[in-house]
């Protein structure tokens, strides 16, 4: 693993997403609700022009949407495009659940004029059993705002490309350094003390607990006319005669391709609701297969990351609180959403990740799951079962040389996963994410 680590390329894919949650009481899965406010996602590349990034580019013809690559860069702030201003008008994240990011299932509740409610064999609220789960296979529930959201499930997709220019890179998810990536980690809020001054306080929700981030890949060249309309747009490389990455569009079926690949992120594997952590409980997200629905096994494409943390200062402060001091020093506010804000969007500019201590990735998802007993892994093996920057036996996709690959990412809570349970919340969240490339060779080449 070391070799294999010393060729992580400290060029990555950086998203720094937070969002204002606030909880909704619920039954069985844990509920959140997310108001449509984002603070900001801001995607960068560091080092080298090993691997570049590219936001989504859309062109209609004749009723058919064709996608491909915006401008190459080493950075992208998806705030500066357009396209991706849906993302600040979401309405929530309701718990949902897929293990393949292509069927995901919506729970539903029972109503007062179910007949199990009648009979007194259930009560009105409670959630139903999975085989009673909406299937949702044209991403029905995906991307909702306020307007016309359903109020029972809720994920967020986005599109972009990758490419790699100089030689094949496979991708993975890494942990990154102090000024890099990836994490999932409960914001601190802004609060006023009893002298007037302001303060950031942890809320100990359990949203981080139950965070979900997906890469779908589909790596089938485009052979329709995408190439000619990216040909002809102003950020065309002729370098790159060949695209990859085909999906359905919101409301349409799922393509009937070659078979696509999902690679699921856990972070905080180790991480329970309201701070404690120790034990890794496994993950058995609802699946569809011929003889109807049924509970996954995913440990081929699933990577763990343990607990995140804010880094700690001096006087029992963490940093981002010491920041957060000398941003509003002297300054006066009309409410504690505009210290926020202020904090937050001006001050840090969404940058939190030199604020955060990134937890560690196990390094073989096999290994975990060969030491789990009654479907956990106890928190003595957590502590001596072996960890690295990124987990070597799941990648996200292998990159070709100079084919830009189409990416969909989700983001979503897992409501099988064994912390999604009944309770109330008002947390936010902050969502990072670094996408390492190690190089391809006969020792770590794998079948695709």
């Amino acid at each position: 693993m070391d070799k294999i680590l010393q060729k992580i390329i400290a060029s990555g894919l950086m998203l720094v997403m937070v969002i204002v949650m606030i909880g909704v009481v619920t039954y069985a899965w844990l509920t959140y609700s997310i108001a449509p406010e984002v603070h900001g996602i801001q995607v960068s590349l560091a080092g080298s022009n090993t691997i570049l990034i590219a936001p989504n580019q859309t062109q209609i013809s004749n009723g058919k949407i064709y996608h491909y690559p915006g401008k190459f860069s080493r950075s992208l702030n998806f705030n500066e495009y357009e396209q991706y201003d849906y993302l600040n008008a979401i309405d929530g994240l309701y718990p949902v659940s897929t293990a393949n990011g292509l069927h995901w299932f919506v729970p539903g509740y029972y109503g007062v004029d179910d007949k199990a409610v009648i009979n007194g064999m259930a009560v009105a609220g409670d959630i139903k059993p999975i085989d009673e789960f909406y299937l949702d296979s044209k991403l029905e529930y995906a991307n909702l705002t306020e307007s016309n959201s359903a109020k029972q499930g809720n994920y967020v997709f986005l599109d972009f490309w990758v490419v790699s220019p100089s030689t094949d890179y496979y991708l993975r998810v890494a942990q990154g350094d102090e000024t890099e990536g990836s994490f999932v980690i409960e914001m601190l809020q802004p609060a006023e003390s009893e002298s007037g001054k302001y303060e950031l306080v942890e809320t100990l929700g359990s949203v981080s607990s139950s965070v979900r981030v997906g890469f779908l890949v589909n790596s089938d060249t485009i052979l329709d006319d995408t190439v000619m309309y990216y040909a002809e747009s102003k950020n065309y490389i002729s370098a790159y005669t060949s695209l990859r990455g085909n999906y359905q569009e919101i409301g349409g079926n799922i393509l009937e391709l070659s078979q696509s690949e999902f690679t699921i992120y856990e972070p905080n594997g180790d991480l329970h609701p309201y701070g404690t952590n120790g034990d890794y409980y496994e993950t058995r997200p609802i699946a569809w297969g011929e003889d109807g629905i049924f509970l996954a096994d995913i440990r081929d494409n699933l990577t763990v990351q343990l607990t995140n943390n804010w880094y700690e200062g001096v006087n029992s402060k963490y940093y981002i609180q010491e920041a957060f001091q000398t941003a509003t020093l002297g300054k006066n506010y009309s409410s504690l959403s505009a210290v926020e804000d202020d904090f937050y969007k001006r001050y840090l500019q969404g940058n939190l990740s030199a604020y955060v201590d990134k937890g560690t990735f196990i390094t073989s998802t096999a290994m975990l799951y060969n030491a789990m007993v009654e479907e956990k892994v106890s928190q003595s093996v957590m502590e001596i079962i072996e960890q690295s920057g990124a987990t070597e036996d799941v990648t996200i996709v292998h990159l070709e040389k100079n084919i830009p690959q189409r990416i969909r990412m989700f983001i979503w809570i897992e409501g099988q996963d064994s912390d999604c349970a009944s309770g109330f919340d008002n947390v936010s969240f902050a969502l990072g994410l670094e996408l390492a490339g190690s190089q391809i060779d006969d020792k770590t080449r794998k079948s695709d």
